[in-house]
């Protein structure tokens, strides 16, 4: 261990992370893909059965539209199954790693502990190699998730991890990430509203004509409209989401105004360490709550 070569220590860490983080990012969009083909195919599904019950079976049109709707419902287990729990628990796991993999290249970086020895390099590796073989099986995942070439951080001492890492979590991705689960919570909320309001519509509307068949199918639609688009809300986290990417913005913003001042966190150490303890909840929150979303809505 006493002939390794620094920027390689470094450096494979880097890159580990790299293909961790990348695993992770193309695990996450396909629970997203498999919610939205679930509330897409069950929204189908009502429409075209709905559809189907106006032309009646007597028709070619009705019978095709009787065929699609079933066959989307056929679809809606085969597409939950990438946004099943175990899914989002190996999606969990491998942001995880991806996570913890960054706080180590940030610290040695910055030269703080548990890399302010003269074994910095070997203390990286053993990390390296912990977490790595911790999540031993999914290492097969992370094969064809190459990421492109990166640099590293330009961070050499504590000011420049205060600038590339502190501040550019805040700037550049908490505060973005807090602005756009808001827009998409917003969305979803008044989609919800719209078709709530339209069943409602429909139903006082069916009442007043004497409940006719036609009217009453498509209340029923607006029903099941109105189900796909809350349980794809829920299971987004768009709200949690953006409580927790402001919560942390804010934390890290008065944790580095702190320092600045004068009024506390002056030691290095204890200053990188809190930032990454900020930034690890953060990621274990929100990543946790949406476990145990999931695993409600599943039992």
């Amino acid at each position: 261990m006493t002939n390794i070569d620094t920027s390689s220590a470094v450096t494979k860490a880097w890159e580990r992370q790299g293909t961790w983080s990348r695993a992770a990012d193309v695990a996450k969009r396909r629970i997203t893909r498999g919610r939205r083909a679930v509330a897409g195919l069950t929204t189908g599904a009502a429409v075209a059965g709905a559809l189907a019950t106006q032309f009646g079976e007597t028709e070619q049109a009705g019978r095709v539209l009787a065929i699609v709707a079933a066959a989307a419902l056929l679809l809606v287990p085969l597409a939950a199954r990438s946004a099943s729990r175990d899914a989002v628990q190996r999606w969990t796991r491998l942001r995880s790693v991806s996570e913890a993999l960054k706080a180590d290249v940030h610290r040695h970086l910055a030269g703080v502990a548990p890399f302010d020895g003269a074994d910095r390099e070997a203390v990286l590796l053993r990390r390296v190699d912990g977490l790595l073989d911790d999540a031993g099986d999914l290492i097969g995942v992370t094969l064809d998730a190459a990421p492109a070439a990166r640099p590293l951080p330009d961070i050499s001492d504590v000011p420049g991890y205060l600038a590339h890492r502190v501040d550019r979590q805040v700037e550049g991705y908490y505060l973005p990430m807090a602005r756009r689960m808001a827009r998409l919570a917003t969305r979803v909320r008044y989609a919800t509203t719209a078709v709530t309001v339209a069943a409602a519509l429909l139903a006082a509307t069916a009442g007043v004509l004497g409940g006719r068949p036609g009217l009453t199918a498509w209340v029923g639609v607006a029903a099941t409209v109105t189900t796909a688009l809350v349980g794809y809300g829920a299971a987004q986290q768009y709200e949690h989401q953006q409580i927790e990417y402001a919560r942390t913005a804010d934390q890290l913003t008065r944790l580095r105004l702190t320092r600045e001042a004068g009024h506390g966190w002056t030691d290095d150490a204890a200053f990188v360490t809190e930032a990454e303890r900020i930034i690890s909840l953060s990621n274990e929150a929100w990543m946790a709550k949406m476990i145990e979303e999931d695993g409600l809505r599943q039992q």
